[in-house]
């Protein structure tokens, strides 16, 4: 079987999860015997093509006149030129493919003409939605253009793939997707790529102070990732636990207002800010932090909980989306109430204070992950969506007046 993946991002370019997720996953499939190809944007130092992991990578560049990336959809479209470009070449000289996957919308004009031009399946993965994003909301001409391409790219997709059942949920009521079209397989962990003999000290000494428990976040710095619950929080765990620190990893357009946020709490000895980290930092932290914490307002699945559990890391959630689904409370970890400061500390606190508490749900997370999450496990799902899509397919030339839902309609 021979598969397309088309992504916007792919190691070494990572902007955020959508990207890891890829890799492991067009990896997982090439073990299994699948032979895949992987069309994405290009980055600084690496080659056009190479052959990588049993996966052949493919990297366009910017498709003239160049157009600065702020420039959120006119980039997008010209990725999608230069992805089309690139993907007509190689499936010429393939002979086709057996299916084309894309991953969410920024690569949806791009999966749909090559859909129409060879009548290969297509299988799309929402990772997120705009919908969900903006808690429900459509604020602006450009969150609804998105909102639509999204809607797009499931309607001419023959399966879709959802991380969790939230998600499916989500996608079902917002695109009027029928359920029997929609399949639900999670994101998985490679705990091999963590690792547990980091110098630990090094890392601790530059942002946390002798004798502090660590609260750790990871993840990219936007609203609905919830840190500013965890900011809120923080005033009412030092009453009770004065030694502890706050490390916040990662970068975004949140950045300037958590650190404002901070400053004004008069917490900026307590809440330290990393930055981009490495994978080698990372597992540092996972080591030995005292409680990751997880407080997304919108989160379809949560693959640092995947990380925190499987690092023997305690771990909290708010209660919410995908999170809801990994975590057993009291069991596998502890939830909270989303963007709730109050319910947020009283779970903190409970993990920090209680040490056999911390131990057992560590334990326990562990023993309840499995194989479950294994990206061999997906990969095999994957296939037999692959498979599902190949059955199902009957190609359907595009009607020429479709008309996405009205957003406000689609919403509710």
């Amino acid at each position: 079987m021979k598969t397309l993946i088309l992504s916007w991002e792919y190691p070494p370019r990572i902007i955020g999860g959508l990207g890891r997720h890829v890799y492991h996953l067009a990896t997982s499939l090439a073990n299994e015997g699948i032979n895949v190809h992987v069309v994405t944007k290009d980055h600084p130092d690496t080659p056009a093509y190479e052959f990588s992991q049993g996966v052949h990578i493919y990297r366009v560049g910017d498709y003239p006149p160049r157009i600065p990336q702020e420039d959120w959809v006119p980039w997008t479209l010209q990725l999608n030129i230069a992805l089309l470009e690139r993907s007509i070449s190689l499936m010429n000289d393939l002979g086709s493919v057996d299916v084309i996957h894309a991953h969410d919308w920024l690569v949806a004009h791009a999966a749909s003409g090559l859909k129409h031009a060879y009548q290969v399946p297509l299988v799309a993965t929402i990772h997120a939605t705009e919908y969900g994003r903006h808690q429900g909301h459509l604020p602006g001409p450009m969150n609804r253009l998105i909102h639509q391409i999204e809607w797009w790219l499931t309607f001419e997709s023959v399966r879709t793939i959802c991380c969790s059942q939230y998600m499916a949920d989500q996608v079902e009521k917002i695109f009027e997707l029928p359920t029997d079209k929609i399949d639900i397989i999670p994101n998985g962990i490679d705990t091999s790529s963590f690792k547990h003999d980091v110098n630990v000290d090094l890392h601790r000494r530059k942002y946390v102070p002798s004798g502090d428990k660590l609260v750790f976040f990871v993840g990219r710095l936007v609203y609905e990732k919830g840190i500013q619950t965890v900011i809120e929080a923080m005033p009412v765990i030092l009453k009770e636990v004065p030694d502890v620190t706050f490390v916040v990893a990662g970068t975004g357009p949140h950045m300037n207002q958590l650190r404002a946020m901070t400053h004004e709490l008069g917490l900026d000895r307590k809440v330290r800010f990393t930055g981009y980290i490495d994978n080698d930092t990372l597992s540092a932290f996972y080591k030995y932090a005292d409680l990751t914490v997880v407080p997304s307002l919108y989160e379809p699945f949560g693959m640092v909980v995947l990380e925190s559990m499987a690092m023997g890391t305690p771990t909290i959630v708010a209660d919410t989306g995908g999170l809801s689904e990994i975590v057993i409370h009291e069991e596998t970890g502890l939830k909270f109430q989303a963007g709730d400061p109050k319910s947020l500390a009283e779970a903190m606190l409970r993990v920090l204070t209680d040490e056999k508490l911390a131990e057992r749900i560590t334990t326990d997370a562990r023993s309840y992950m499995g194989d479950r999450y294994s990206w061999k496990t997906i990969a095999d799902r994957t296939i037999e969506v692959y498979e599902k899509a190949g059955r199902n397919h009957v190609y359907q030339p595009r009607k020429l007046d479709l008309c996405p839902p009205v957003p406000g309609e689609a919403t509710g």
